[in-house]
Protein backbone atom coordinates (compact mmCIF):
# COMPACT_ATOMS: atom_id res chain seq x y z
CA UNK A 1 0.00 0.00 0.00
CA UNK A 2 1.21 3.15 -1.25
CA UNK A 3 2.13 6.05 1.58
CA UNK A 4 -0.15 9.57 1.41
CA UNK A 5 3.07 11.08 0.01
CA UNK A 6 3.70 9.01 -2.46
CA UNK A 7 -0.13 8.91 -3.33
CA UNK A 8 -0.16 12.88 -3.77
CA UNK A 9 3.50 12.70 -5.82
CA UNK A 10 2.17 9.70 -8.09
CA UNK A 11 -1.01 11.22 -9.09
CA UNK A 12 -1.82 12.26 -12.28
CA UNK A 13 -4.33 13.96 -14.32
CA UNK A 14 -5.69 11.83 -16.88
CA UNK A 15 -6.77 12.64 -20.67
CA UNK A 16 -6.97 9.40 -22.08
CA UNK A 17 -9.62 6.54 -20.30
CA UNK A 18 -10.94 3.11 -21.03
CA UNK A 19 -14.49 2.47 -22.20
CA UNK A 20 -14.96 0.25 -18.93
CA UNK A 21 -17.41 2.25 -16.15
CA UNK A 22 -16.37 1.89 -12.95
CA UNK A 23 -18.51 0.39 -10.36
CA UNK A 24 -21.08 2.00 -8.06
CA UNK A 25 -19.43 0.50 -5.10
CA UNK A 26 -15.77 2.01 -6.26
CA UNK A 27 -17.71 6.00 -6.39
CA UNK A 28 -19.43 5.57 -3.45
CA UNK A 29 -16.23 5.10 -1.73
CA UNK A 30 -14.09 8.00 -3.39
CA UNK A 31 -17.12 10.05 -2.24
CA UNK A 32 -17.31 9.24 0.87
CA UNK A 33 -13.04 9.86 1.25
CA UNK A 34 -14.54 13.59 -0.77
CA UNK A 35 -16.87 13.76 1.81
CA UNK A 36 -13.90 13.71 5.13
CA UNK A 37 -12.84 16.65 3.49
CA UNK A 38 -11.76 19.15 6.46
CA UNK A 39 -14.68 22.47 6.16
CA UNK A 40 -14.35 25.51 8.10
CA UNK A 41 -17.01 25.07 11.53
CA UNK A 42 -17.56 21.56 9.47
CA UNK A 43 -19.84 23.07 6.85
CA UNK A 44 -19.45 20.46 4.42
CA UNK A 45 -20.54 22.68 2.09
CA UNK A 46 -20.60 20.02 -0.83
CA UNK A 47 -22.60 17.80 -2.98
CA UNK A 48 -22.17 15.55 -5.62
CA UNK A 49 -23.55 15.13 -9.20
CA UNK A 50 -22.66 11.73 -10.73
CA UNK A 51 -23.57 11.20 -14.07
CA UNK A 52 -22.84 9.43 -17.33
CA UNK A 53 -24.59 8.80 -20.69
CA UNK A 54 -26.51 11.50 -22.38
CA UNK A 55 -25.85 14.42 -19.54
CA UNK A 56 -21.98 13.57 -19.72
CA UNK A 57 -22.24 13.91 -23.97
CA UNK A 58 -23.99 17.19 -23.56
CA UNK A 59 -21.39 18.72 -20.97
CA UNK A 60 -18.95 17.59 -22.86
CA UNK A 61 -20.03 19.45 -26.39
CA UNK A 62 -20.43 22.81 -24.00
CA UNK A 63 -16.54 22.11 -23.03
CA UNK A 64 -15.93 21.29 -26.87
CA UNK A 65 -17.37 23.84 -28.24
CA UNK A 66 -15.75 26.66 -26.10
CA UNK A 67 -11.91 24.92 -26.09
CA UNK A 68 -12.79 25.37 -30.14
CA UNK A 69 -12.22 28.82 -30.02
CA UNK A 70 -10.48 29.04 -27.33
CA UNK A 71 -7.62 26.51 -27.60
CA UNK A 72 -6.69 27.88 -31.34
CA UNK A 73 -6.01 31.22 -29.69
CA UNK A 74 -5.05 30.72 -25.98
CA UNK A 75 -1.09 32.03 -26.11
CA UNK A 76 0.21 29.78 -23.23
CA UNK A 77 -0.64 26.85 -25.34
CA UNK A 78 2.30 25.56 -27.60
CA UNK A 79 0.99 25.07 -30.92
CA UNK A 80 2.05 21.29 -31.12
CA UNK A 81 0.11 20.57 -27.80
CA UNK A 82 -3.11 22.16 -29.45
CA UNK A 83 -4.52 19.17 -31.73
CA UNK A 84 -4.33 16.76 -28.93
CA UNK A 85 -6.08 19.08 -26.00
CA UNK A 86 -8.24 19.94 -28.79
CA UNK A 87 -9.12 15.95 -29.11
CA UNK A 88 -9.35 15.44 -25.25
CA UNK A 89 -12.09 18.15 -25.43
CA UNK A 90 -14.28 16.82 -27.00
CA UNK A 91 -15.23 13.88 -24.70
CA UNK A 92 -12.72 14.34 -21.49
CA UNK A 93 -10.62 11.54 -23.08
CA UNK A 94 -13.35 8.90 -23.15
CA UNK A 95 -13.99 9.29 -19.33
CA UNK A 96 -17.29 7.24 -18.77
CA UNK A 97 -18.32 9.08 -16.00
CA UNK A 98 -18.20 12.61 -14.37
CA UNK A 99 -18.52 13.86 -10.73
CA UNK A 100 -19.18 17.08 -10.75
CA UNK A 101 -18.42 18.97 -7.59
CA UNK A 102 -21.35 21.68 -6.37
CA UNK A 103 -20.90 24.03 -3.10
CA UNK A 104 -23.05 26.61 -1.21
CA UNK A 105 -23.07 29.84 -1.41
CA UNK A 106 -24.62 32.27 0.47
CA UNK A 107 -23.83 35.45 -1.48
CA UNK A 108 -21.01 36.19 2.03
CA UNK A 109 -17.68 36.96 0.60
CA UNK A 110 -15.59 35.32 3.77
CA UNK A 111 -18.60 32.18 3.15
CA UNK A 112 -18.21 31.83 0.29
CA UNK A 113 -14.81 31.67 -0.28
CA UNK A 114 -14.59 29.12 3.20
CA UNK A 115 -17.11 27.13 0.95
CA UNK A 116 -14.80 26.83 -1.88
CA UNK A 117 -11.79 26.05 -0.08
CA UNK A 118 -13.95 23.33 1.63
CA UNK A 119 -14.96 21.84 -1.76
CA UNK A 120 -11.78 22.16 -3.03
CA UNK A 121 -10.48 19.28 -0.38
CA UNK A 122 -13.08 17.29 -1.20
CA UNK A 123 -11.95 17.37 -4.78
CA UNK A 124 -8.37 16.64 -3.61
CA UNK A 125 -9.68 13.67 -1.63
CA UNK A 126 -11.73 11.95 -4.09
CA UNK A 127 -8.96 12.28 -6.56
CA UNK A 128 -6.15 10.45 -4.18
CA UNK A 129 -8.95 7.96 -3.58
CA UNK A 130 -9.95 7.89 -7.10
CA UNK A 131 -6.02 6.88 -7.47
CA UNK A 132 -6.07 4.62 -4.82
CA UNK A 133 -8.48 2.34 -6.52
CA UNK A 134 -6.62 2.18 -9.70
CA UNK A 135 -8.98 4.49 -10.98
CA UNK A 136 -8.07 8.15 -12.89
CA UNK A 137 -9.26 11.72 -12.76
CA UNK A 138 -8.77 14.89 -14.15
CA UNK A 139 -9.61 18.03 -12.39
CA UNK A 140 -11.88 20.53 -15.14
CA UNK A 141 -12.64 24.13 -14.40
CA UNK A 142 -13.02 27.42 -15.71
CA UNK A 143 -15.88 28.65 -18.14
CA UNK A 144 -17.33 25.37 -18.13
CA UNK A 145 -18.95 25.36 -14.42
CA UNK A 146 -20.36 29.03 -15.32
CA UNK A 147 -21.92 27.94 -18.51
CA UNK A 148 -25.63 28.41 -18.09
CA UNK A 149 -26.43 25.39 -19.93
CA UNK A 150 -24.04 23.34 -17.50
CA UNK A 151 -25.62 24.50 -14.43
CA UNK A 152 -29.03 23.42 -15.56
CA UNK A 153 -28.16 20.10 -17.18
CA UNK A 154 -26.41 19.52 -13.82
CA UNK A 155 -29.46 21.31 -11.77
CA UNK A 156 -27.24 23.73 -9.96
CA UNK A 157 -29.74 25.66 -7.81
CA UNK A 158 -29.31 29.59 -7.54
CA UNK A 159 -27.34 28.96 -3.88
CA UNK A 160 -24.93 26.84 -5.08
CA UNK A 161 -21.28 27.27 -7.71
CA UNK A 162 -19.35 24.28 -9.17
CA UNK A 163 -16.01 23.52 -7.93
CA UNK A 164 -15.24 20.84 -10.75
CA UNK A 165 -16.07 18.57 -13.16
CA UNK A 166 -13.82 15.74 -12.61
CA UNK A 167 -13.68 12.97 -15.33
CA UNK A 168 -13.28 9.47 -13.85
CA UNK A 169 -12.27 6.33 -15.37
CA UNK A 170 -9.67 3.32 -15.48
CA UNK A 171 -6.54 5.05 -17.19
CA UNK A 172 -5.78 4.18 -20.64
CA UNK A 173 -2.12 6.08 -20.54
CA UNK A 174 0.43 6.55 -17.56
CA UNK A 175 1.72 10.64 -18.40
CA UNK A 176 5.24 11.09 -16.63
CA UNK A 177 5.48 13.69 -13.62
CA UNK A 178 5.89 17.45 -14.62
CA UNK A 179 8.73 18.92 -12.79
CA UNK A 180 7.90 21.28 -9.83
CA UNK A 181 9.91 24.65 -8.59
CA UNK A 182 11.82 23.95 -5.68
CA UNK A 183 9.44 24.18 -2.61
CA UNK A 184 12.30 26.75 -0.72
CA UNK A 185 12.00 29.35 -3.62
CA UNK A 186 7.74 29.32 -2.66
CA UNK A 187 8.65 29.53 1.04
CA UNK A 188 8.99 32.64 3.30
CA UNK A 189 10.02 31.66 6.89
CA UNK A 190 9.10 33.95 9.98
CA UNK A 191 10.18 33.83 13.31
CA UNK A 192 11.90 30.43 12.55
Amino acid sequence: MKTVSEAIKQRRSIRKYKKECPGKEEILQILEAANWAPSDGNSQPWSFIVYKGETAEKICNIFYDFAKEHIKTAPYIPEEKKPAMLEYAKDFGGAPMHIAVAYKVSGNEVSDEEALMAASAAIQNLMLEAYHLGLGTVWIAGELLHNAETRKLLNISENQKLAGIIPVGFPDMAPPATPREDVETKTEWIGF
